[in-house]
């Protein structure tokens, strides 16, 4: 039986997908393992797949509040640049001790498949002398269609230039830790160094073969990709809940116009007293996810607080779902069939902020940089009351329940073998 492992890290949205598709390889009858920071032991053990723990997650470094968030432009561009080269430094030495546990917790392996923040898997694979597999949440390979999904912005540069801007994106995150990458490679497995170009962007016949774990309703397949890019659809799992149903559920029921609202960051207390004007202004009640210790610093009755809940539970049972743009959360709320407010701040998340603007299942993005009671209201009411935005989300939801991604990525991987 051929040994998969799924080497992944970030944020709870980047495992979550990752344990869906290793629960589809294994019922296809894979041994399949899942490498991750130790944080996320409970949430892969719960899944019932093996869990192979490392140590270290840079993503874990990232989770500041306001300007000083690293890798985006913030309120204040100056202090946005000086807690980007701050994050750079103090996630060196983290690099170095987590490519190594990385490396032993993925030995054994006969097929590694990685992701965006695990991008130098590539590498551990080759170490390893095993075949490997890029699987995506958004669409990271270049094309003139469109420019980098990891720019905090979204306009065209047209053509060339988007193709560009990939290419400029892609090769800046591989010479940002390209001198702890081969440090890895000869300390743990005698290797020389990489090529100075990332293996997505060399010829044909290095290029990792991609899944890209999206749908071509939300995002269509570019004209200029070739092959080795699959797009399989959503990989997506159930969660229980669990107690906390039976109150949050009496809220939802006694809220006129009930939505959710998420940032992702346990930075989202700054934004309580424009959260609580906002819901006043457009009449509507909100499910918060925020870390419990701040639950006590709310005051408004149209919020219930809340530290987490399953997406596709909770946007089943509300009007609108406003959140950061996550990938994850992103297709969770799309397949709840209701219109999406993003609020952006960083990574891919204005891309697909931009997409759900494009296809009419939600307001135009509101950069978390520029989030105001006012801006948030009038989404909401706009959420609330166009019939076409509701029905778009309805239709879209329609088509994506149709897709069944982890069974194309399990298609793709049986080729493979």
């Amino acid at each position: 039986m051929k040994t998969v492992t799924l080497l992944t890290s970030g944020t709870r949205g980047d495992v979550i997908p990752y344990i869906a598709l290793g629960e589809g390889l294994r019922d296809a009858g894979y041994n399949v393992r899942v490498a991750a920071p130790i944080g996320f032991a409970n949430l892969v053990e719960r899944s019932t797949l093996t869990f192979s723990p490392f140590e270290g997650n840079p993503s874990d470094l990232l989770i500041e509040q306001g300007d000083q968030t690293p890798l985006t432009l913030g309120r204040n561009f100056v202090n946005s640049i000086r807690a980007t080269q701050f994050f750079l430094r103090k996630a060196r030495p983290l690099y170095r001790r987590m490519l190594h546990t990385a490396a032993e917790a993925c030995r054994d392996s006969d097929i590694l498949i990685h992701g965006l923040p695990t991008l130098w898997g590539a590498h551990i694979a080759a170490g390893l002398r095993i075949p490997a597999v890029r699987a995506l949440l958004q669409p990271l390979a270049p094309t003139r269609e469109f420019p980098s999904v990891l720019l905090p912005f979204r306009f065209s540069f047209l053509g060339i230039g988007n193709w560009f801007s990939h290419w400029a994106v892609t090769q800046a995150i591989w010479n940002s830790w390209r001198s702890e990458i081969n440090h890895a490679r000869h300390a743990d497995f005698g290797l020389p160094p990489a090529q100075w170009t990332d293996p997505a962007l060399q010829t044909f016949f290095r290029q990792p073969l991609t899944l890209n774990g999206f749908s071509e309703q939300i995002v269509p397949r570019p004209k200029d990709w070739n092959e080795k890019q699959v797009i399989t659809g959503y990989w997506r799992t159930s969660e229980n809940i669990g107690q906390q149903a039976i109150q949050l559920q009496k809220f939802i029921d006694s809220s006129p116009n009930p939505i959710a609202i998420g940032f992702g960051s346990p930075g989202t207390q700054g934004y309580l007293p424009m959260l609580e004007e906002a819901l006043q202004r457009a009449n509507t009640q909100a499910v918060l996810t925020i870390p419990e210790k701040y639950h006590g610093e709310i005051r408004s009755k149209n919020i219930f607080p809340i530290e987490y809940a399953p997406h596709e539970w909770l946007y089943a049972r509300v009007k609108v779902a406003a959140h950061h743009g996550g990938a994850g959360t992103t297709s969770a709320s799309l397949h709840a069939g209701i219109p999406t407010i993003t609020m952006p701040l960083a990574i891919d998340q204005f891309f697909w902020g931009g997409q759900i603007y494009k296809i009419g299942a939600g307001p135009k993005p509101i950069p978390q940089r520029a989030l105001s009671a006012e801006k948030l209201a009038d989404a909401i009411r706009e959420s609330l009351t166009n019939n076409a935005m509701r029905a778009k989300a309805k239709t879209i939801s329609a088509r994506l329940v149709t897709e069944n991604g982890i069974q194309a990525a399990v298609r793709v991987m049986r080729d493979l073998v």
